[in-house]
């Protein structure tokens, strides 16, 4: 698996950003907007676990928080830093969904980011330190 070096560069983007994960977090569909932003193509993507996005300065604690929200089967919202292929970062407002197949059983999620706020991400840098200071 690809493990880029975090670099303090922003990348900004303006589309709407959608994967698709199993209940396993192994994702299983990407747009091409979301190809582009990350950096991935999407035979990397496919297959693979999503924390391929987590960047180092997510908590580890927070992260699990967020993706173990999956397991309780709810949607959810939140602001979240990422990482692409080249160890860029892009902040975005995440929406996740559950996805049903045809039987009508829950099969795994759609996520969806869109560009955020510089409100949004000061405050998630905020609650990133709250976390820090929490473990420490």
């Amino acid at each position: 698996m690809h493990h880029p070096i975090a670099l303090d560069v922003e990348y900004t983007f303006t589309k709407n950003l959608i994967y698709e994960i199993d209940l396993d977090g192994i994702i299983t569909f990407a747009n091409a907007n979301f190809c582009d932003v990350t950096g991935f193509r999407k035979e990397e993507l496919i297959g693979k676990n999503h924390r391929i996005f987590k960047h180092p300065d997510v908590p580890e604690a927070l992260y699990q928080k967020l993706w173990s929200t999956n397991q309780e089967l709810r949607q959810w919202f939140s602001t979240l830093k990422n990482m692409r292929r080249d160890g860029m970062y892009f902040w975005s407002d995440i929406h996740c969904t559950i996805k049903y197949d045809n039987d009508q059983k829950i099969s795994g999620f759609i996520i969806v980011h869109k560009p955020t706020s510089k409100l949004n991400m000061q405050e998630e840098m905020e609650r990133y330190a709250q976390y820090d200071t929490k473990m420490r």
